[in-house]
């Protein structure tokens, strides 16, 4: 997570149940990141699909 200092990761781990397991971390890790990357890529101006675009998309592939 580039943009993440480790104020945020412990704010993060302060807000996660007190029987929360690593995997449990490692998922919302991944979450954020991927959240970042999108932000970042919408700023960028990367195109992004809509609803409807991917629900032809997958009617595409199930065909």
């Amino acid at each position: 997570m580039s943009n993440t200092n480790k104020e945020e990761l412990h704010a993060l781990i302060e807000r996660m149940p007190d029987d929360f397991t690593l995997e449990d971390l490692q998922y919302r890790l991944f979450v954020l990141q991927k959240l970042e990357k999108a932000e970042y890529q919408l700023k960028q101006g990367c195109k992004t699909s809509t609803l409807d675009e991917m629900r032809e998309l997958v009617k595409k592939w199930l065909n």
